[in-house]
């Protein structure tokens, strides 16, 4: 019975210490890995700023313009944070 209750202990440290060391070996969950990555999505911000700016310029009724200066605003708080 006693080495039942040790193996269980042992394949739980085990799978504690896997999940710690994938947590720890992740980049940083509001960062990019790599420049190239940083700056594609950068421009990928970009564009759905730019998108966002010409759909503003055109018709649509009060509820469409709350909804995408809200998320124009939301956008470029992100590209502030994120990019150069």
């Amino acid at each position: 019975m006693g080495n039942r209750d040790l193996r269980r202990r042992s394949v739980g440290f085990l799978s504690l210490a896997i999940v710690a060391a994938a947590a720890l070996a992740a980049p940083a969950a509001g960062r990019p890995a790599s420049t190239e990555d940083a700056d594609a999505r950068c421009r990928r911000l970009e564009a759905r700023i730019t998108q966002l700016q010409t759909r503003l310029r055109m018709g649509y009724t009060a509820r469409q313009g709350r909804l995408w200066r809200q998320q124009l605003t939301a956008l470029e708080a992100e590209r502030r944070a994120t990019c150069r």
